[in-house]
């Protein structure tokens, strides 16, 4: 169980993502019981299953023996075949059984925070291997050359654009000296969901560096925001700060331009000493990134000497330009 009354709440903001995967673990497994329990079915249960479907004005006119010879239940695979299915199975059965810390990494300190992350998505990697294996098993293409290797961790990067659509949500409990957020970029695709919970004294400002045009980042001390991480339809990176730190939402449907995606509703002081291998400047330069992205650009004046609301740098200098012609006595002249 979350040791951490945060894990609990970024667990519970992320109850609908980890549902979904939850339900698709459950539905592979499922299937592949039923597939596996039909190959030993006798010619007897067959019979009674091809009745039971034909239904009652078949009884005494059909005979249900032979309609089940004709469409078997599953189609009849090898001992080699079911052996691989089993496996499959055992490895379903295992990621159903576990609770909230198969979604759940805490990372040592001192430890490689992507490292941590990137080995506990391998383990779900293996999961869908498993998944995939079941339908090829079922289908009938099982070769084992080419497909017991499904069932090793998969990591990431070798995971299809379908798999990374439907990744499951991980909560990360770490301490603030070993958040090198930056290298949490390489999973930010898909639908991934990862939560930070950051214990101890820490940089003001780590997920600056994870801002990207396609990319949710959120820091937030209450956990205000995680249900927006949540359903964001892209992947999201979060993180649980201690108090101080900056506060920040980026959200990529805000708008074309950084400063229209990003909200600042706190900006700490620069930090004065190192934390762990985080030196002062390096934490400095973090925060001036996240002003630097966020500062609203400046009003270009209209033709009327009024200012107008503020634009994007492009936008800007068109503006600019027709002011200062307006201003000359030259614009519309030849």
């Amino acid at each position: 169980m979350p040791s951490d009354p945060r894990t609990a709440q970024a667990l519970s903001a992320l109850a609908q993502p980890i549902a979904e995967f939850r339900t698709l673990i459950q539905g592979a497994l499922a299937q592949a019981q039923d597939f596996l329990a039909a190959q030993s079915a006798d010619a007897a249960v067959e019979a009674a299953r091809a009745g039971a479907e034909l239904g009652p004005f078949a009884a005494g006119r059909m005979d249900a023996a032979a309609f089940a010879k004709l469409f078997p239940s599953a189609r009849r695979v090898d001992a080699a075949a079911i052996d691989a299915l089993k496996r499959a199975i055992d490895d379903l059965r295992a990621v159903s059984l576990v609770g909230d810390d198969l979604f759940l990494v805490r990372v040592p300190a001192g430890a490689r925070l992507a490292t941590a992350v990137g080995d506990t998505l391998g383990l779900i990697g293996r999961a869908f291997g498993a998944v995939v294996l079941t339908e090829i098993v079922r289908g009938g293409r099982y070769v084992p050359a080419e497909h017991d290797r499904l069932l090793d961790d998969a990591g990431f990067q070798t995971w299809t654009r379908a798999e990374r659509r439907i990744a499951p949500p991980l909560v990360v409990e770490v301490d603030g000296a070993d958040v090198q957020a930056a290298a949490l970029t390489d999973f930010a695709d898909g639908r991934e969901k990862l939560v930070l919970v950051v214990k101890g004294p820490a940089a003001p400002a780590p997920l600056a560096r994870c801002i990207s045009p396609g990319t949710f980042v959120l820091q937030t001390v209450d956990g205000s925001g995680l249900d927006r991480a949540a359903a964001f339809d892209g992947p999201a990176i979060a993180a649980l700060m201690p108090q101080g730190s900056a506060v920040f939402l980026h959200d990529p449907l805000a708008g074309r331009e950084p400063w229209q995606r990003i909200t600042v509703q706190h900006l700490p002081e620069a930090p004065r000493r190192a934390i762990r291998g985080l030196s002062a400047f390096q934490m400095s330069e973090e925060l001036r990134l996240l002003s630097d992205a966020a500062r609203t650009p400046f009003a270009v004046p209209t033709a009327a000497g009024t200012g107008a609301p503020a634009v994007g740098a492009s936008e800007a200098v068109d503006r600019l330009a027709s002011w200062l012609l307006t201003q000359s006595g030259l614009n519309g002249q030849g």
